[in-house]
C-alpha cells in the first residue's frame, strides 16, 4: 500500500513548502444575462474572462510538521499578493480569497492545509 507522502508534489508560497496531492482551478467567463419582458429568449453579455480561482490543500509531513504549518500560517498571514508555486501551473500571482484552514493529525503526523486563492491583478480603472 502506498504512503500518503508518496503520492504528493511539492509548492510552495511565498517560499514556504508544502506538498499537495491535487488542486481545483476555476475558469471561464464573466456572463449577465439579461432577460425581457414578453421575449422567451434571454441575452447573454460577454464581461470578459472571469477571475481565475486556485483551491489547493496543502500537506506538512515530518516530523516538524507543526513548525512547518506555523511558517506557512505565518506567509499567509503577510498583506499583499504573493508567489505560488503550483505543481501544474507553474508560478502564479496570488492572493489569499478567504481565510486558510489547518487540520492537525498527530496519529498521522501531518497537517493539512486548506487554501483558496485568486490569481493577482493589476490596480487599473476602466
Amino acid at each position: 500500500m502506498a504512503r500518503l507522502s508518496d503520492k504528493l508534489r511539492p509548492a510552495s508560497f511565498r517560499g514556504v513548502p508544502f506538498q499537495v496531492e491535487g488542486s481545483d482551478v476555476a475558469a471561464g467567463r464573466r456572463v449577465q444575462v439579461h432577460e425581457y419582458p414578453q421575449r422567451d429568449k434571454p441575452w447573454a453579455e460577454d464581461l470578459g474572462r472571469a477571475t481565475r480561482a486556485f483551491t489547493v490543500t496543502g500537506f506538512l509531513v515530518g516530523a516538524d510538521y507543526v513548525d512547518q504549518a506555523n511558517r506557512l500560517l505565518a506567509a499567509l498571514e503577510q498583506s499583499g499578493p504573493g508567489s505560488l508555486v503550483h505543481p501544474w501551473l507553474g508560478t502564479l500571482q496570488v492572493s489569499l480569497k478567504e481565510p486558510a484552514q489547518v487540520a492537525f493529525s498527530e496519529a498521522l503526523g501531518h497537517a493539512k492545509v486548506a487554501m483558496h486563492f485568486v490569481e493577482g491583478g493589476e490596480l487599473a480603472f476602466p
